[in-house]
């Protein structure tokens, strides 16, 4: 899993199967500080996510199975919103959430 924030969403008007009602967000991975670091990336919602959210986003077979996208054509699921992340008992990213 990745921890990213998000910044935008992706509006379709037609989707493969299985993505039909799912929301497409647009977000950008954070490094241990909290900075944005890398590219933009389309992950499918599984949880209600939205514009400002920290959040783990798994990838995989076996993630996005447990995330109820088995067999539809997805990389990325956003499937937990972070309040604070910790290394070493230390906080390292607090909480940033925006969309309450």
């Amino acid at each position: 899993m990745m921890i990213a924030t998000v910044i935008g969403k992706a509006d379709a008007s037609v989707k493969a199967p299985g993505l039909e009602g799912r929301k497409l967000l647009v977000v950008r991975s954070l490094g241990l500080t909290g900075e944005p670091e890398g590219g933009l990336m389309l992950a499918a919602d599984a949880i209600g996510s939205g514009q400002g959210d920290m959040v783990a986003v798994a990838s995989g077979g076996a993630a996005l199975a447990g995330a109820g996208f088995a067999g539809v054509p997805c990389d990325a699921v956003v499937v937990a919103i972070l309040d604070h992340v910790y290394v070493e008992n230390r906080e390292i990213i607090p909480h940033r959430r925006t969309n309450q």
